[in-house]
C-alpha cells in the first residue's frame, strides 16, 4: 500500500520550544516511523530572541531533513518586542512566504494539516487546499479569534463580529477539524460545525522523554536545599498566563518567611514587565530567568519540588490543557494550578495536585503553604499518581496512532 503523504503547515517548529513545536515534532516522527511521508512547512526559527537564528539568516527558503521528516523553512519578519502589530506582521509574512515555498517545493499531499495558533496557517492552508485540491485538516490547539475577543484586543464590536464570522466561514470549508479538549470542541460546534467533523487529539507527553530522574539542575537557581521548597514555572510569559498572580503569591510568602522559593524561567511579551514588577517588589524568594533549551526541560522539572501552571482568568482558558501540564506530571512532580475548567478536572481526577481560582494570589500562596506542610513522602505519592495518570491517558504514541487513523480516513475520503 502506498504510504500516506502528509503536509503539516505550522509556524513554530524545533529548534523553537513550546507546545506547538513539541506536538508537531513528536507526531511527525511517529508518523514517519509508521511509514508515512511527512513534510513540515514552517518558518525560520526566531523564538525566543525575536531574531532569526544565526544558522538560518540571509535566506528566503531552506530545506532540510531531520529524523526522516522533510522540513521546508521560509523567511518571516522577526523583531524583538511583543507589540500586536509586530506579532501580526510576523505571522502574516510567514503565511505569505510559506505559501510560496509550498507551491514551489511541497506536495503533492494526500492530506494537509494547518495548525493554529498562530492563526495565519488556517487561511494559508485553505488557499493551498483550493490550489492543490487536497483535503484540509485544521488543527486548533487554541481558538485564536475567540482569544482576541475575550482579551479585548480588537476594541471594536463590529470588528470582533467580522473576525469571528470570517473564522467560522473558513473552518467550515475544512474537511475535518482536530482540537485538544472537549470544551474547545463544544465551542466549534457552537460555530455551526457538526460534531462528526471534529476529533479530539489532546496534548500529551512521551513517557520515554519525560520521567522522574535524579539529574543535575540546568540552572544554578535550582540547586537543591533541603530546607527550602522549590516551586518552578517554565514556559511562556504572556498575557494568557496571568503571571501577576505568581508575583502576588511570592509577596505573601516572603512576608511570612516560610522557606519557599519560586523560580520562573521562560520568555514572551510580558517577560520584561514581570521582571520589572518583581524588582520593584524586592522579592528575594523569586528568581526570573531567561529560557532554557528544550532538552533541559525534564531536568528543570525534576529539580523542582512542585511546579506551577497559571492561566489568566478568562473563559477561553477554562478549555485549555497546556502541554507543560503533562510534562510536569510525567516527571512525578505535584502541580499547583491557578486555573479552572479542564486543568482542575484533570487534577481532581488524577490526585496529582491542586487548583485554585485564576488571578487569586492569596489562594495560590495558601496552596503552596499547604504543599510545604506535607512530608516528602506525601509529595512523592502525589507525583507518582500523576505519572500513572498521564501514562494511561495522554501517551503521545497512542495519540499519534489515533491522529494518523483520522488523517488516513480524511485522505481516503478525499480520493
Amino acid at each position: 500500500m502506498k504510504p500516506i503523504r502528509i503536509g503539516y503547515l505550522i509556524q513554530q517548529y524545533a529548534p523553537e520550544i513550546g507546545a506547538g513545536p513539541a506536538r508537531a515534532g513528536e507526531m511527525a516522527r511517529r508518523w514517519t516511523s509508521a511509514g508515512a511521508e511527512v513534510t513540515i512547512i514552517t518558518a525560520m526559527p526566531n523564538r525566543p530572541e525575536g531574531r532569526i537564528h544565526k544558522a538560518y539568516r540571509g535566506r528566503l527558503f531552506q530545506q532540510e531533513t531531520v529524523d526522516g521528516v522533510r522540513i521546508l523553512r521560509s523567511w518571516l519578519f522577526a523583531r524583538p518586542g511583543g507589540r500586536f502589530s509586530t506579532i501580526l506582521l510576523n505571522n502574516a509574512t510567514f503565511a505569505a512566504t510559506a505559501t510560496c515555498h509550498a507551491l514551489g517545493k511541497a506536495g503533492p499531499f494526500d492530506v494537509l494539516i494547518a495548525s493554529s495558533p498562530p492563526y495565519f496557517p488556517v487561511p494559508a492552508g485553505l488557499l493551498l487546499h483550493w490550489l492543490w485540491d487536497t483535503p484540509l485538516v485544521c488543527e486548533l490547539r487554541d481558538l485564536w479569534p475567540d482569544y482576541l475577543v475575550e482579551m479585548a484586543v480588537l476594541r471594536s464590536r463590529p470588528l470582533e463580529r467580522a473576525v469571528l464570522a470570517v473564522d467560522t466561514a473558513m473552518l467550515r470549508r475544512a474537511a475535518h477539524l482536530v482540537t485538544v479538549t472537549e470544551p474547545l470542541q463544544t465551542r466549534l460546534i457552537a460555530k455551526g460545525i457538526s460534531q462528526e467533523r471534529i476529533s479530539i487529539i489532546p496534548n500529551g507527553v512521551d513517557p520515554e522523554e519525560y520521567f522522574p530522574r535524579e539529574e543535575p539542575p540546568p540552572i544554578d537557581a535550582l540547586t537543591r536545599n533541603a530546607a527550602v521548597l522549590t516551586i518552578g514555572y517554565l514556559g511562556n510569559f504572556g498575557a494568557g498566563q496571568g503571571l501577576g498572580v505568581v508575583l502576588d503569591a511570592a509577596r505573601r510568602l516572603r512576608d511570612q518567611g516560610n522557606g519557599v522559593r519560586i523560580v520562573m524561567v521562560g520568555e514572551g511579551t510580558e517577560y520584561a514587565r514581570v521582571q520589572a514588577d518583581a524588582a520593584r517588589s524586592a522579592l528575594p524568594n523569586l528568581s526570573i530567568l531567561p529560557p532554557i533549551p528544550r532538552q533541559s526541560t525534564r531536568a528543570f522539572y525534576n529539580n523542582c519540588d512542585a511546579c506551577l501552571v497559571p492561566l489568566a482568568p478568562l473563559p477561553i482558558f477554562a478549555d485549555a490543557l497546556p502541554t507543560k501540564f503533562f510534562e510536569i506530571m510525567a516527571c512525578g512532580r505535584p502541580v499547583i494550578a491557578s486555573a479552572v475548567g479542564e486543568v482542575r478536572r484533570v487534577l481532581e481526577a488524577s490526585g496529582a495536585g491542586w487548583s485554585v481560582p485564576p488571578g487569586d494570589g492569596a489562594a495560590l500562596a495558601d496552596a503552596i503553604r499547604r504543599l510545604a506542610a506535607l512530608t516528602p513522602g506525601e509529595r512523592a505519592e502525589m507525583g507518582a499518581r500523576g505519572v500513572r495518570y498521564v501514562a494511561d491517558r495522554f501517551h503521545r504514541g497512542v495519540l499519534a496512532e489515533r491522529y494518523l487513523e483520522i488523517l488516513s480516513a480524511v485522505a481516503e475520503a478525499g480520493r
